[in-house]
């Protein structure tokens, strides 16, 4: 039956994938020439003067117009509520108009609130394209920016079946696929699923092929990741890209999603992950590195799967490859490092993906 879905998967799916990021990096011109001043959050902050931000300036002032009548109207309902002469109450058909009026204004307001919400979006992507160097500074909207410009998202929050790959390593293979992503405060948090076959005869080695299989590409066959931005420098064309994130994940092995053991095994981990691209100048061949380092913490049987001597140990890898056409991409895991001495210089994992 596992060999049976791989199979589907696999044909399905019509494409490759290693544990390195899928950056696509969207491509923007800059439109900056000089410098003003935004309100943001009760505060005068400078900015970059863009297109966005005079918009943005100009809704802003329109926002505060309409918000000065709303007060204004409901002061009016207010102050003649307190009449005591009846004969000075407004009639029906007068409060009638002005609940109307404030009804409209606050739909008004709301409407330019989300509007304001993209222009300043908007500008964030295009500042981070305009700075060429960007580190520990990732609020919540800057970051959702920055992911959304590197995975090329397109501004869509939520995005769904992203990445779909196929990965071989020495007598095994595995299919990962991101099943849905979003943005969560200042995180990017992904889920996606993984199935890993190995061909070996004996039962304890195609268990640990299949482990360090899952363990080398995404930690497991159902994933649940968080990343966070911490250093973005590239080149003023990104021609050149250097990115570091901080990488959580949680891991689970189900025998009903295809593990060679019958009991459940998870995992935890965290660490940093460092990115470094460089592309021909018409973007036709990409070269990357990717490394990263992680502390893992395994359950029993994620050890056991494993065949390690501790449930919590490091681990980390050096990837190497390229990106065709700025669709085709194909990657090799050249080195692993581990304080578990049997993870260390396995055999190498060459995968690649489709990119859509």
């Amino acid at each position: 039956m596992k060999t049976t879905i791989f199979i589907v998967l696999s044909l399905l799916s019509f494409s490759a994938y290693a544990q390195s990021p899928d950056f696509r990096f969207s491509k923007m011109t800059s439109s900056i020439r000089d410098t003003t001043t935004i309100k943001l959050e009760d505060k005068d902050e400078k900015v970059y003067k863009t297109l966005e931000i005079i918009e943005y300036n100009y809704l802003h002032t329109e926002k505060k117009a309409k918000d000065s009548i709303y007060k204004k109207l409901i002061k009016e309902l207010y102050d003649n509520s307190l009449q005591t002469d009846p004969s000075n109450f407004y009639n029906a058909s007068v409060i009638k108009r002005k609940e109307d009026s404030i009804r409209n204004l606050k739909k008004e307001i709301a409407t330019d609130v989300e509007k304001l919400d993209s222009l300043y979006f908007e500008y964030t992507q295009e500042y981070l394209t305009y700075k060429k160097f960007n580190a520990l500074s990732f609020g919540p909207v800057r970051s959702a920016a920055f992911f959304d410009l590197i995975y090329n998202h397109d501004g869509k929050r939520f995005k769904v079946l992203n990445n779909t790959g196929l990965n071989i390593g020495d007598n095994t293979g595995s299919i990962y696929s991101e099943l849905v992503s979003g943005n969560l405060g200042v995180f990017r948090v992904s889920l996606g699923t993984m199935i890993a076959n190995s061909t070996s005869d004996s039962l304890q080695d195609s268990k640990e092929s299949e482990a360090f299989q899952r363990l080398v590409t995404y930690g497991g066959n159902t994933v649940l990741t968080f990343e966070y931005p911490l250093l973005y420098a590239h080149s003023s064309n990104q021609q050149y890209n250097l990115i570091s994130r901080l990488v959580a994940k949680g891991t689970a092995d189900f025998p009903e999603f295809g593990t060679t053991t019958e009991d459940w095994a998870g995992s935890a981990s965290v660490g940093i992950d460092l990115y470094g691209d460089a592309s021909l100048s018409n973007n036709a061949l990409r070269f990357f590195f990717n490394f990263n380092m992680s502390q893992v913490y395994g359950t029993g049987v994620f050890r056991d799967n494993l065949g390690v001597d501790k449930t919590h140990f490091t681990f980390g890898q050096l990837t190497l490859g390229l990106v065709v056409a700025q669709n085709l991409k194909l990657s090799f895991v050249l080195e692993t490092f581990s304080s578990e001495v049997n993870l260390r210089n396995r055999n190498v994992v060459a995968g690649g993906q489709v990119l859509h």
